[in-house]
């Protein structure tokens, strides 16, 4: 019992604990269990994904993006402090655009409305640093204006415009009255002009474009937008993907393009059906990239349902096999050990019984038929401290009583393996086998072997078997009847053919 336990233990502490592996499906939602448990009887573990985790990369809000809006605010807040000191309007205003440039996301309304705020103060400030002739001509100005329908107009405001065209500004929110009122003029001039679009691909259900802080209802395909800088992205299982910044003039069309379309997708169900991995470039890459976000190097397999209703995979990338369903395993096997012989029929000790060591080693095969086991072995036992006759009872010629300290073990048995031994599988088989143990006795025998894998898809095992005979003493041979005991212990190797 100590040496089962033992067999246990060390099967356990081998055993490979690689992560698991990546099952991507090309279907629009995650599989139903029952297809990712038949997926992972050739994946082995497996973390299963499908449409929404590849259509998109994942980008979602850091520290930077929330230190990026702190340093917008606190400018703001200094540069609201200094407005009235004497010229420094023009350094509000390159302070306030060098803290809006590395903004990229609009999560809501707040971080839309400080935005805006702080455009419209930029704006004025720009605007009152220089007279209004000059403006539209300065060098030094123009990063600060944009020409819409022919028009040379104010950056800053056109941009917060854009982000809320329909806002009602009211005056506290202007430094002075005459930005206010330009303000509101422009925004006139550009409700004039046509609308461009933000034109949306067909996404995985419950994923929501955001557009400047905004977000359009699930499903939505198109999407109105004034002149001017935006910002969009997507919101994906509760986090940001998909970032964009992009200007827009009237009448532009902006795409929204998902990395894999249906059409894609199916193609890629298609390839994965008829036993491919060639699937369209697009998916190809969204895989990848799933793939990388772990910061590992999993093994990748593709998965879909054919058109009986069962799931089909293949091998995509990191190493990933898939295992074949073998109904029948063959194994060659070697080991060496040692162990004890215990027997009433050793030479010269008047038939009283006695104990002593032996070692050797064995070669056979297993053959397995699922969980069943047909297996086989010649083993050979030295014991250097004791012999047996191997001549005749009452024999009288030197052949008749010759003694030796080899003993050949030719048996064949039955056994059960849990589980069956499968490429990168830890098994054990529980057998029992009769034999001839030469040179005089036959009887049973009972084998335990725990196979533990060389490699995590090999068909290699490092074995370890304890093996256990006791038979009884044939007639017409010295000591008939009396019985013979032996006991190994063996370590080896088996291989799969």
């Amino acid at each position: 019992m100590f040496c089962v336990s033992l067999l246990f233990a060390s099967a356990l502490a081998a055993a490979p604990t690689g992560a698991p592996a990546l099952v991507v499906w090309m279907l629009p939602a995650p599989p139903a269990a029952e297809w990712t448990k038949l997926a992972e009887r050739e994946t082995g573990p497996a973390d299963h994904r499908s449409w929404p985790d590849i259509t998109l990369s994942p980008e979602p809000v850091t520290s930077a993006d929330e230190t990026r809006t702190g340093a917008l605010a606190t400018v703001f807040k200094d540069g609201s402090a200094r407005w009235e000191e004497f010229e420094s309007e023009s350094g509000v205003a390159r302070a306030l655009a060098a803290a809006v440039e590395p903004i990229e996301v609009l999560s809501g309304a707040i971080e839309r409305d400080a935005l805006i705020a702080a455009l419209l103060w930029e704006g004025a400030g720009i605007t009152r640093s220089y007279p209004e002739g000059l403006f539209s001509s300065l060098q030094d100005t123009s990063a600060f204006r944009v020409t819409i329908a022919g028009k040379s107009v104010v950056r800053p405001w056109l941009d917060a415009i854009a982000l809320d065209p329909k806002r009602v500004y009211a005056r506290a929110e202007f430094p002075d009255g005459q930005a206010f009122a330009k303000v509101q003029s422009l925004q006139a001039e550009m409700a004039l002009l046509p609308r461009g679009h933000l034109v949306v691909d067909v996404l995985p259900p419950g994923m929501v474009v955001v557009l400047d802080g905004t977000p359009l209802a699930e499903g939505a395909r198109d999407a109105e937008l004034a002149p001017g800088h935006h910002y969009a992205h997507v919101m994906v299982g509760g986090q940001v993907a998909e970032r964009m910044e992009f200007d827009v003039a009237a009448s532009d069309t902006v795409p929204l393009r998902s990395l894999v379309s249906p059409e894609e997708l199916a193609a890629g169900g298609t390839a994965v059906q008829n036993g491919s991995a060639d699937v369209p470039a697009d998916v190809a890459t969204g895989v990848r990239s799933l793939a990388g976000r772990g910061g590992g190097a999993p093994r990748v397999f593709l998965a879909s349902i054919d058109a009986k209703g069962k799931p089909r995979v293949v091998a995509f990338g990191g190493g990933a096999v898939v295992v074949k369903k073998r109904p029948v395993t063959f194994q060659i096997v070697a080991e060496l050990g040692g162990g004890v012989i215990e027997s009433n029929g050793f030479s010269g000790r008047a038939g009283q019984q006695e104990l002593t060591y032996q070692f050797g080693g064995s070669l056979g095969f297993e053959l397995g038929i699922y969980n069943a086991a047909l297996y086989g072995s010649a083993d050979l036992a030295l014991s250097p401290a004791a012999q047996m006759a191997f001549g005749v009872d009452g024999g009288t010629t030197p052949e008749d009583n010759q003694q030796t300290s080899a003993y050949v073990r030719p048996n064949g048995g039955i056994g059960v393996y849990l589980p069956r031994p499968l490429p990168g599988k830890v098994w054990f088989l529980l057998g029992g086998n009769y034999g001839w143990f030469a040179p005089s006795s036959m009887g049973p025998g009972v084998k335990l072997s725990v196979g533990i894998p060389l490699q995590e898809e090999g068909g290699t095992w490092l074995r370890i078997t304890v093996d256990g005979y006791r038979g009884t003493q044939m007639a017409g041979f010295p000591q008939e009847g009396t019985a013979t005991s032996m006991a190994s212990l063996r370590i080896g190797f088996g291989s799969l053919l």
